[in-house]
């Protein structure tokens, strides 16, 4: 959802109702909005970590409001505008440069130098928290996606390890699709039509999206176009994935758990998947690190904790994210919901890590390979004009370097806006 559109009465008004800072019998109050949450991660946050939290600082309460992401955007901007934002909240991978150029963060470089703590969080975890080397958060849980595999199907195809290059991801896939007719029963590789796997395979063939200072596209290189050749030819070349995607069985069980494709990329949520609908497989599903070009990259989206800069009580509010960020607790909220701990040592404490041999790797990978999106203000236009690229390419309906010189050219009008609004304020 854009940041803008909502008239200033609407956001006052909703603001006044949103507001839940004011002092109730003398209690200082403190909002923290959660956005990844089931029903388990409530009732360790309602139940567990925020009375400890209120125990430990007497004369304080803690508020917590689980905010959906379909309503998340809309609640900041209201709350923003209104000036009674929440203490602490929590966002996404692509959030931090928007957050940032828009002050809608507390930068934290003093408190996090008097923490020294920094160091024990993945280096692409940590990342992604920061804009033009100003910390802005504290990750809270990482996704890194890799590649998930079939061990058995890759030894049948006579292939002794994992490929470890685009020819070679190929040709696996190839040897490992299973067709009935035009029907695809097997399919070697199974991917969402997404600009997520596209700036994967971009990284893997040493491509940017933009220039280092944000200013210029590079969706137009060589690079560039050469990483969507090969997503595309993955779909319509090689005929190893299905444009569409196969058909879930039974209408929940995700292609690769029902045993319906022998490769993805994905990340713990591969895994997950296997142990809920087949636990039988587990055992033959191997985890590495996705076969690149030019350079080997684990892309990792991390969700993480702000502060914001209209706290009235920021000290309690520091302490209130890093009594969240400790390893026991973190370990227990990643737990939840079976993401991977983005700090070392809650993810040595965390047991369900401990049980399973294939998130463990996903740490290594995590650790040598990781990468996080560069931070730039403009990712959620961005992740929107990239998605329909990557859809006319893979649907055929404009060549790979007709989408990406379009949308170079679309994505250098939108950077232009934000220098020209930058000159204006000087």
């Amino acid at each position: 959802m854009s940041w803008r559109g909502i008239s200033l009465l609407a956001l006052l008004t909703a603001a006044a109702l949103l507001c839940g800072c004011a002092h109730r019998d003398g209690k200082i109050e403190l909002e923290l909005w959660i956005a990844d949450f089931n029903q388990d991660t409530r009732g360790l946050i309602d139940d567990e970590l925020v009375p400890r939290f209120e125990a430990a600082h007497p004369g304080v309460k803690v508020n917590t409001q689980y905010i959906s992401w379909a309503h998340l955007d809309e609640k900041l901007t209201i709350s923003f505008a209104g000036g009674v934002a929440p203490d602490v909240f929590q966002v996404g991978a692509e959030y931090v440069g928007g957050m940032a150029y828009r002050g809608m963060a507390e930068p934290l470089d003093d408190y996090i130098a008097q923490w020294g703590q920094a160091d024990d969080y993945f280096p692409a975890s940590w990342n992604t928290c920061m804009y033009r080397g100003t910390v802005y958060g504290l990750p809270y849980l990482s996704a890194p996606r890799v590649l998930v595999y079939r061990k058995d199907l890759l030894r049948q195809a006579g292939c002794d390890r994992p490929p470890q290059s685009w020819e070679e991801l190929a040709d696996a896939a190839e040897r490992m699709t299973v067709r009935r007719g035009p029907v695809i029963d097997l399919a070697g590789m199974n991917l969402p039509v997404s600009w997520q796997v596209y700036v994967q395979f971009l990284w893997e063939n040493g491509g940017q999206i933009f220039t280092e200072d944000g200013a210029r596209s590079l969706l137009d290189s060589p690079e560039a176009v050469e990483a969507l050749q090969f997503y595309v030819d993955l779909y319509n070349k090689y005929e190893v994935c299905p444009t569409a995607g196969m058909p879930v069985a039974g209408g929940a069980i995700p292609v690769f758990a029902s045993k319906r494709a022998a490769m993805e990329i994905n990340n713990q949520f591969g895994v997950y998947n296997v142990k809920k609908y087949a636990p039988e497989m587990l055992d033959d599903v191997g985890i590495a690190v996705p076969p690149g070009r030019k350079e080997k990259v684990v892309s990792v989206y991390t969700d993480w904790l702000a502060m914001s800069p209209q706290s009235r009580h920021k000290e309690l509010a520091w302490e209130l994210m890093t009594f969240l960020m400790e390893p026991e607790n973190l370990a227990a909220y990643n737990a939840t919901l079976f993401f991977i701990p983005p700090r070392r040592s809650a993810a040595d404490t965390a047991r369900f890590m401990h049980d399973s041999p294939q998130l463990q790797e996903f740490v290594s990978l995590m650790e040598e390979y990781g990468r996080s999106l560069p931070a730039i203000p403009e990712w959620f236009e961005i992740r929107t004009g990239l998605q329909s690229a990557v859809e006319a390419a893979v649907y055929e309906t404009k060549t790979p370097a007709e989408t990406l010189r379009d949308y170079s050219r679309e994505l250098n009008e939108l950077l232009a806006e934000r220098v020209e609004v930058a000159d204006a304020r000087r």
